[in-house]
């Protein structure tokens, strides 16, 4: 038994200007998810749920960190969304931009900085202001029931923010100290942004994409698009 999608709008692929359709149909469907949609499996996007991410073995013996209970916050106030979908490549792109998104976690690491261990946990937060975020993801087709679907089998996602404001509780017994290295990391975000974001994006990227497949499990082609 199929599920049809009354919530979400039904895009023609025939027509010239589908990508625009396609854009304010997605933008409607995740301002819809500040709260759970159960008939379609989906959670609630604020937040988003990380349960884990774990070190880069890159960074490893000088730096091991590991990040859990990531809360994503911001995704449904959007202020522009433009999508394009190949479907002879069977690829959709999205770009979305939040004028502030959050990320809360808990931290726990053991790094050497300046000839100096640190050892310690706590909690992390990360803001970011009017950001974009880039999603590439590529289909499968396949039949189920004599129906036709779609299933995401790689995400990518690419993040610009304009600003970034970075905390990290308790990384220094003092708390000037603390304070402080927060500050410097925030005035110089660029880099630090460079050097770690792709740790975080590639698991971001595939919790999205798992997201997207609860959907795309329940509602067959021909439901989300006409002219397929």
């Amino acid at each position: 038994m199929t599920v049809s999608a009354p919530t979400f709008t039904k895009c023609d692929k025939r027509k010239i200007d589908f990508d625009d359709y396609l854009s304010e149909a997605i933008k409607n469907a995740i301002t819809q998810l500040d709260k759970p949609m159960e008939q379609y499996h989906l959670p609630s996007l604020e937040p988003l749920f990380v349960p884990l991410i774990l070190p880069n073995v890159d960074m490893a013996p000088y730096s091991v960190s590991k990040f859990k209970n990531f809360k994503i916050f911001g995704h449904t106030k959007i202020t522009d969304l433009k999508a394009t979908m190949n479907f002879e490549n069977k690829m959709l792109t999205i770009a979305i931009t939040n004028p502030e998104m959050r990320y809360e976690s808990d931290y726990e690491t053991k790094s050497i900085m300046f000839f100096k261990l640190i050892d310690t946990s706590g909690a992390a937060l990360v803001t970011t202001q009017n950001v974009t975020n880039m999603f590439t993801f590529t289909f499968e087709e396949y039949t189920r029931d004599n129906q036709d679907y779609l299933l995401v089998i790689d995400s990518k996602l690419e993040v610009a923010p304009q600003s970034v404001k970075i905390h990290f509780d308790n990384l220094f017994k003092d708390k000037i100290l603390n304070e402080g290295f927060n500050r410097e990391l925030s005035a110089d975000w660029k880099k630090t942004f460079v050097h770690f974001g792709p740790i975080y994006f590639d698991n971001f990227a595939q919790a999205y994409g798992n997201v997207f497949n609860r959907f795309l499990e329940k509602v067959p082609l021909t439901d989300l698009f006409d002219g397929v």
